[in-house]
């Protein structure tokens, strides 16, 4: 699990430290993250539901990739609020938080190329587009390799 692996190598290092060691600013981080995996839960369920290959056009749910979508719209407007005019997701600094944000909305720009959701959260796409700069998310592309 993602999550476990990250804490486990976030505690090797003395410095640089992703996850704040206890408190508020821990638990914003980690609200952070778990806003982002609901994101990709949901728009890879929708994804899946719109083209698993052992499902013909008329077995597939509408309604269900719907229903995904609009919880992806929801954790998105809810980022977007939390953002405000915050530099990262939890102030100044770069976290975890960052990280799983970051992945998330690299997910949709990839597997969603039409969802034009930078339209409705243009903070978001500020935030997507300073953590693009980064070597660590240049290099992680899906095209970078």
């Amino acid at each position: 699990d993602s999550r476990v692996i990250v804490e486990y190598l976030d505690g090797l290092s003395p410095v640089g430290k992703l996850i704040p060691p206890s408190g508020r600013e821990r638990v914003e981080v980690k609200t952070w993250e778990a806003l982002a995996d609901g994101v990709l839960d949901a728009s890879i369920l929708a994804r899946l539901e719109a083209t698993w290959p052992h499902r013909s056009a008329e077995q597939r749910s509408q309604a269900w990739i719907d229903r995904q979508m609009s919880k992806v719209d929801l954790a998105l407007a809810s980022m977007a609020k939390g953002l405000a005019d915050k530099s990262y997701c939890t102030g100044s600094h770069f976290t975890l938080a960052d990280v799983a944000v970051g992945c998330a909305l690299g997910y949709l720009d990839f597997r969603f190329p039409d969802l034009d959701w930078r339209a409705a959260h243009p903070n978001l796409g500020q935030l997507l587009s300073k953590l693009s700069e980064r070597s660590s998310f240049a290099a992680s592309r899906p095209d970078a390799g």
